[in-house]
């Protein structure tokens, strides 16, 4: 038996501040420990035989917060990918996400819901212009004995063309010809992909500061093609 650390997954913050950044370039943020979940490794199951499955929707959910303030919470669409399953087990796969679809769900103001909103997708946070998606491509599952997930999938995380290994806990069902996957809560550092507006990495003052450490979930339903 093997213990995997769930890394604190680095991405994805997002803020209400309409002040402009210092361009000082952050320094390297630092991964932090989470929960340390057992896993078991288990003999490679064959790819002779296996099933790929179409992804046809899923949800990230995200939540934030300035250093002083109430969180914001909110979405970004799962816009598709592909995912190879044999045997009851994900072997391997890519799920992307829409970058240009962030959007806020606890104001109940549409202007300031706009704005908040318009912000997260220019260049202080995601520049979706540039980068309209990201990607999540899966590296191993292992799978796991803690009763809130069955499985560890450690994966590449890219966004804003920056890609950094991150570990997701997930519960997990298939019978072959579809899968649905929904996350444990994990934690992501936004700075470690360049996302770096107003972090207290920066020196920015405490009132403003847009905390690193972000909340994730996510949800993902997939089909044979």
């Amino acid at each position: 038996m093997k213990q995997i650390s769930l890394f604190l997954f680095p991405a994805l913050l997002l803020g209400i501040s309409l002040f402009s950044c210092k361009e000082t370039p952050a320094p390297k943020a630092k991964v932090q420990s989470g929960p340390v979940p057992d896993t078991i490794r288990v003999q490679p199951v064959s790819t002779e035989g296996a099933v790929t499955l179409t992804v046809t929707e899923g949800t990230v959910n995200w939540s934030a917060k300035k250093a002083i303030g109430n969180p914001h919470n909110g979405t970004i669409n799962i816009s598709g990918g592909e995912l190879l399953v044999n045997q009851g087990q994900l072997l391997s796969g890519s799920v992307k996400m829409d970058m240009r679809t962030i959007a806020v769900t606890n104001l109940n103001d549409g202007g300031e819901k706009a704005t908040l909103e318009s912000h997260l997708k220019d260049k202080d946070f995601f520049d979706v212009n540039n980068h309209p998606e990201a990607s999540f491509t899966v590296v191993e599952v292992l799978p796991s004995n803690l009763s809130s997930f069955n499985w560890v999938v450690r994966g590449n995380l890219t966004i804003k063309g920056n890609s950094h290994m991150v570990n997701v806990p997930v519960r997990m069902s298939t019978d072959g010809n579809t899968l649905e996957a929904e996350s444990a809560l994990f934690i992501i550092n936004r700075t470690q992909w360049g996302i770096n507006f107003r972090s207290g990495m920066l020196g920015t003052a405490k009132d403003k500061i847009v905390e690193d450490v972000v909340p994730l979930s996510l949800k993902i339903k997939a089909k044979k093609k």
